[in-house]
């Protein structure tokens, strides 16, 4: 069976992580697991051992630096059993049972790679424990593991909140229609109300916005209509703020205007500057 995988780092979005994991896990009735990675490279020390010291005192310093290695490691070890113990008894306080803890020595990219098969939606925050206090960040496993593994995404970017909303942004490009159809066919966005938004400066491409609005209608889904102008990352943001919308979904790829991805694009600075969940879905 595939599961929820929800990756817990000690950042400051760990808990909304968790929260959204069980969220997604209740509506899906797909299995939880908080999964923890230990990154050695994360871990090294930098040492710089050249220059004018004597061999005996080099090797003792050596055999310092491997002994310090190994207690770093299993302090690590023992903060991210514990987290992951934190985390699945903050759940269970919220009625949420069943959570799975998984933890794994190694690179991220490569450790989700592994699994993927068994990944039916991944969870991340949007940076990790290196900027725990910076809000304006986009971690860079976030695009790694974006760049590699190919399902549905959840991105956590503040407190979260069980949303009954979605915002689903579209450009008019044939990729944009194709959104249309897997948003449709997404089961996590069932049963949601869904604010279709279009931001453009002409009436070229209204009638795609129709065709795309009938679309969602026609497959059951309550849709608010809204076209925007101005600048595509502040007006989205904007209108989500003003009717209290709780999730932002987009697509992960693509080369148009809204919807290229960590190349200075208008998703990337979404992800920066939305407190809401935003999902990327293939």
């Amino acid at each position: 069976m595939t599961n929820i995988i929800a990756c817990i780092d000690g950042s400051s979005y760990s808990q909304s992580v968790a929260e959204i994991g069980a969220w997604t896990s209740q509506r899906l009735s797909a299995p939880l697991t908080l999964l923890h990675v230990l990154d050695k490279s994360s871990q090294e020390a930098q040492s710089e051992l050249s220059g004018n010291i004597g061999l005996g005192a080099r090797e003792q310093l050596l055999t310092e630096l491997i002994e310090l290695d190994e207690q770093r490691a299993k302090v690590a070890l023992k903060h991210g059993k514990a987290l992951l113990s934190e985390l699945e008894s903050h759940l269970s306080e919220q009625g949420y049972d069943g959570t799975k803890k998984l933890q794994k020595h190694g690179d991220l990219v490569e450790t989700l790679t592994d699994i993927e098969q068994d990944i039916r939606v991944l969870i991340m925050g949007k940076s990790g424990e290196l900027h725990r206090k910076d809000t304006k960040t986009i971690g860079s496993q976030l695009e790694s593991v974006v760049r590699s593994i190919k399902a549905h995404i959840l991105i956590a970017s503040g407190p979260f909140s069980q949303p009954q909303s979605y915002l689903l942004a579209l450009d008019g490009s044939a990729i944009s229609e194709k959104l249309v159809e897997k948003a449709i066919n997404t089961p996590l966005l069932e049963g949601m109300t869904c604010h279709l938004v279009m931001v453009e400066d002409s009436d070229s491409k209204a009638e795609t916005f129709a065709n795309a609005a009938q679309k969602l209608k026609a497959s059951g889904v309550n849709v608010v209509e809204a076209q925007l102008q101005g600048d595509v990352h502040s007006a989205i943001l904007t209108y989500q703020q003003k009717q209290n919308i709780g999730m932002i979904v987009m697509g992960a790829y693509g080369h148009s205007k809204l919807r290229q991805f960590f190349v200075g694009s208008n998703t990337t600075r979404i992800i920066t500057d939305t407190t809401v969940p935003l999902l990327l879905i293939r």
